[in-house]
């Protein structure tokens, strides 16, 4: 009972965030409070209503899911897009309750409430931005794979890839914890096994793979390769160079002035990724140590991504209220890792505010602060990791 309560007014404070936008958007000076992304939502839903491609918007970068879902803020009203995103804010709450009652019941609403009064995700939810659905169906589907019911998580983690790629980096180590209970006597031994396909490894790569051929194949249908460049393949070559905290960002500046990009520059950025994200999935490709996986994969991404923006924080902070119990941190240590993360944005941000709106020319010090917060990051995630290990041990020690 308690939980719903906490539910109901974690929506009100959403609605009331939501309400205070309207009212200081409505000053046309300095900075909107609603993310550039809703107008664009907006403006690809109204295409869709009008039976035009919702690619027509320039800057479009999405399935056209999201502008479909989106049609009611030109039929109804503005808001509603922020409502549902803020709705699947709360779902996700729900969600993680689940997952952490099935390890620690006594901490599940705790963890739930390390959502829902989250100052990032409801700033991301209300500001209008759709990462609340990729969370969503992220979490769905690790829920669902926990259950061993991976048919249902294949279908999920397909549905999530359709709406936004980022959540592809799962599929090996989902692949890999299937079965993975079994103890081996090495290292070597253990991969071998992991990756050796079992009927339900091969099921969940077959479902995943017909699933998400469903889901993407009628918008290939209805708007051609325009569909799959601006919604997928984009994102393999973006190179931002505003709103960018990435540690690349002043490589992108300098590259931006270039047709083509370097060969040499995508594999160099690429490869670090690469290499991590599949060591990583390699390590902690037990089903116990899944949630966890997911959240260290998501950190990866972000911090060593050539796009860093803010809105891709939930990423990996959705997994954060489900490593809690694994992590057991103090208020003191909490604080710690959130100032070593928080102080370097700070000052990337007042560099960013002088360059845009002063017209200060502050792309060195950007850079600067770029290379500070990517160290910041580092020193975080190993923070966190070292936690996790040892908890671990002790746990094995104390058994």
């Amino acid at each position: 009972m308690y939980f719903i309560w906490h539910t109901v007014l974690a929506f009100f404070i959403r609605i009331l965030m939501i309400l205070f936008s309207q009212w200081y958007d409505n000053d046309d000076t300095g900075v909107h409070y609603t993310d550039i992304d809703y107008k664009i939502f907006t403006d690809a839903a109204q295409h869709m209503w009008e039976g035009n491609s919702p690619y027509m918007r320039p800057t479009y970068r999405y399935t056209p899911l999201i502008a479909m879902f989106l049609i009611p803020n030109i039929l109804l009203h503005n808001c509603w897009g922020k409502l549902l995103f803020s709705a699947f804010d709360l779902a996700i709450a729900i969600i993680i309750r689940k997952l952490v009652s099935k390890s620690h019941p006594g901490l599940s609403n705790l963890c739930a409430y390390l959502w829902l009064y989250n100052p990032l995700s409801i700033v991301i939810s209300t500001r209008g931005n759709a990462d609340s659905i990729s969370c969503f169906l992220v979490l769905i589907t690790l829920l669902a794979h926990i259950k061993s019911r991976y048919i249902l998580s294949a279908i999920c983690l397909a549905i999530s890839v359709h709406v936004r790629i980022y959540p592809i980096i799962y599929c090996l180590v989902y692949y890999l914890s299937i079965g993975s209970d079994n103890n081996y006597s090495s290292l070597s031994k253990m991969v071998l096994f992991r990756l050796f396909p079992t009927r339900k490894k091969i099921l969940f790569v077959v479902t995943f793979i017909l699933s998400l051929i469903v889901v993407t194949w009628p918008w290939y249908y209805f708007y051609g390769q325009q569909f799959l460049d601006e919604a997928y393949l984009y994102h393999t070559r973006r190179l931002d160079v505003r709103h960018n905290f990435s540690i690349y960002f002043y490589f992108n500046y300098l590259l931006s002035s270039f047709d083509k990009t370097s060969i040499i520059y995508s594999i160099a950025t690429k490869l670090p990724i690469l290499i991590l994200l599949v060591s990583t999935s390699l390590k902690f490709s037990s089903i116990k140590d899944l949630p966890f996986c997911l959240f260290c994969l998501s950190f990866i991404m972000v911090a060593f991504n050539t796009v860093m923006t803010s809105q891709y924080f939930v990423w990996f902070v959705s997994f954060l209220p489900l490593c809690y119990p694994f992590i057991n941190l103090t208020c003191t240590e909490i604080i710690n890792l959130i100032m070593i993360w928080v102080v370097p944005q700070i000052g990337w941000l007042s560099f960013a505010y002088c360059l845009e709106f002063l017209g200060f020319n502050t792309f060195q010090l950007l850079w600067a602060e770029s290379l500070m917060f990517f160290l910041a990051n580092v020193k975080v995630l190993s923070i966190i990791v070292d936690y996790y290990k040892f908890n671990k041990l002790k746990k094995k020690i104390v058994k």
